[in-house]
Formats: structure tokens, sequence, C-alpha cells
């Protein structure tokens, strides 16, 4: 019993010492311009989102290039061969480059997908598919700043 509660007690106190600590997500870097092509609905929102949560005056200065492109596919079709759910994917591929540092450049590619249900009324689906598009955006921006911090943090 007692060599059970020594081994047990022995146990927690290693596994509580492991070190863990969470990663700094600090941005220690500022947008300095940010280049966009492709769907420009999303660039819009997708720019703004990214530039209202990097408003840091770093020294750092960083170009921005962010290529968007969205897909609407028809995932679901009824017995009747009548569309029952569309799938939207939205593919954005982001090239940045250190405006103080010639040297440090990269790219990277984020995908995000998502389903909406068709409905009977054509203003119901284009609502649907806004409330995707918006939601898959603020997903993208995120996973965009997260990477970009996550390479600057690095440096």
């Amino acid at each position: 019993m007692n060599f059970k509660l020594s081994i047990s007690i022995l146990s927690f106190i290693l596994l509580l010492s492991c070190g863990f600590e969470l990663a700094n997500y600090d941005n220690n870097f500022t947008i300095a311009n940010i280049d966009t092509n492709g769907e420009k609905r999303i660039n819009y929102k997708l720019k703004n989102k990214i530039l209202n949560k990097t408003k840091n005056n770093n020294a750092n200065s960083i170009y921005i290039t962010i290529n968007s492109k969205k897909e609407r596919l028809i995932k679901e079709k009824n017995i009747s061969n009548q569309i029952t759910k569309y799938e939207i994917i939205i593919i954005v591929d982001v090239e940045f480059r250190s405006m103080n540092d010639s040297n440090i450049n990269g790219s990277f590619s984020v995908l995000k997908k998502g389903d909406y249900g068709s409905s009977a009324k054509y203003s119901d689906n284009l609502n649907s598919e806004k409330n995707l598009i918006n939601s898959l955006v603020e997903n993208i921006s995120e996973e965009v700043i997260e990477n970009l911090v996550v390479y600057f943090n690095d440096l």
C-alpha cells in the first residue's frame, strides 16, 4: 500500500514539473502594405481583419501579397436531383517579405472549407453563403496572423 502510494506521489510530482510553457504570440512586426489579388469581397474583409489585429508600431515592417480563390461546389443532391447542400472552398496564398531585411521572405497557403444547406428562396441561399464566407474569412485571418507571428518570433 505504501509502495503504491509513494510511486503515485512521485510520478505526480514528476509530471507536474514537465516545464510546459505557453507560446508567446506577441506581434513583433508591423504590416506596411497589403496587396491583394483574386476575390474582391474576400480580400477586402481579410485585409481589414489582418490590419485591425496587427496595429503595432514595431521596427520590423513587412509587405504582404494575398492571392485568394473561392470555389462553390455542389455537395449533395436529393433523389429528384435537386441541390440540397453547397460547399465553399476558400484558398488563400500569402507571400511576405521584410521591408528592413531583404533576406527575410516566405510564403504559405491556407485552405478552409465549409458547407451550407440550400433553400427554396434565392435570397436565403445568398445569406447562408455570405455568413459562411464571413466565418471562413475570420478563421483564415486568424491563421494568417498566427503563421506570421510564429515565423517572425522564430527570427
